[in-house]
């Protein structure tokens, strides 16, 4: 595992249900605070008309397990499976029991973020997305088990230095249209550095389609819209209400609605850990509805882009595929993390 007094790895999740719910989860390893490769589950379930459902785990290395392939974590009773082709998130505590399965094959689209795109020494990896899940979830309110069926996007993301020394804000969008999966990740420190990436999927053509044929990944240029997401606070953790999006051979925007959950990460690692990684960071996630819209050029062609939010184009050398869409159809979800408020910087 990584070295290092601040290295920290972590796996994040999101969960659309067709049944409404959405779950977003967290594990991650850390060495900062007194001892090393301390582990935390965290999560959130979210079931409209209720406020957000947060279950935790939180063990110091001799009370978790790592498989020696590092594909398993079990943190109490939170468990993260990784094995192809079939991986696993459940959560058994005694008020909260979710026990989902998620498609892990070769087929799955999936890539390393390029290191241009990212700082020195900090590395992600899309390991699935908008991935067919199924399972089951019992909440506290709920009389009996809910068979669920869903999509699951899951991001790997490590670093051995601190992160918040690197970074002042990371955003990560979630999103799907029908067949199409997308994910999209900037990260940025305020004028030294920012990069962003995205992954466009479609459904294959023909069976048997090789899941790199049928993915788009490009680097684009983020800029904050000018307003902010109502309700954002206009100091300290500020969230703008869209992002545009730029570049060759994609373009598009994300528009943010409807904040639905803000929380400190830190309130669940237990002191004195707590106190310790205060001392470089103080951090804040947000989560929030979008909507998005993403133009694709062809390889070989440029045709005039349609207005954003009207289409989502895919193409490729060999055809193009375009798949109407419309402001209503195309949702997503963005979650972003300030590493630090902006007057500490």
């Amino acid at each position: 595992m990584l070295a290092g007094d601040s290295a920290s790895e972590y796996w994040t999740l999101f969960v659309e249900l067709d049944s409404g719910h959405h779950i977003t989860q967290r594990f991650l390893i850390t060495n900062a605070g007194p001892g090393d490769h301390s582990a935390v589950a965290v999560g959130h379930l979210m079931e409209k008309g209720r406020p957000p459902y947060r279950y935790v785990n939180g063990r110091q290395r001799n009370a978790w397990t790592l498989s020696p392939d590092r594909l398993f974590l079990d943190i109490a009773a939170s468990h993260l499976d990784l094995h192809r082709p079939r991986g696993a998130l459940k959560i058994t505590k005694d008020d909260i029991d979710i026990r989902l399965d998620f498609d892990f094959s070769d087929a799955v689209v999936s890539g390393k973020v390029p290191a241009a795109q990212l700082p020195r020494r900090y590395f992600v990896e899309v390991l699935a997305v908008a991935t067919a899940t199924q399972g089951t979830l019992q909440a506290p309110w709920m009389t009996s088990p809910l068979a669920v069926k869903g999509r699951t996007w899951l991001i790997h993301s490590w670093t051995p230095d601190d992160e918040a020394a690197l970074l002042d804000r990371r955003v990560d969008v979630f999103g799907r249209a029908g067949e199409a999966g997308f994910y999209a990740l900037q990260v940025r420190d305020g004028d030294r550095f920012s990069g962003a990436w995205q992954v466009l999927s479609r459904a294959p053509a023909t069976p048997g389609t090789e899941a790199a044929d049928r993915s788009i990944q490009f680097a684009a240029r983020w800029r904050d819209g000018t307003a902010l997401l109502p309700g954002s606070p206009a100091t300290t953790y500020p969230v703008p209400d869209r992002f545009s999006l730029a570049g060759s051979p994609g373009s598009g925007e994300i528009r943010l609605s409807n904040e639905w959950l803000r929380f400190d990460p830190l309130e669940v690692i237990p002191q004195p850990f707590r106190w310790f990684i205060r001392r470089s960071t103080q951090p804040q996630e947000v989560w929030a509805d979008s909507r998005i819209a993403v133009s694709i050029r062809p390889a070989l062609e440029d045709p005039s882009l349609p207005p954003t939010g009207d289409a989502l184009r895919v193409s490729n050398s060999q055809r193009e595929i375009e798949v109407e869409t419309t402001e209503s159809n195309v949702k997503g979800v963005a979650s972003i993390t300030f590493m630090n408020p902006i007057d500490r910087r």
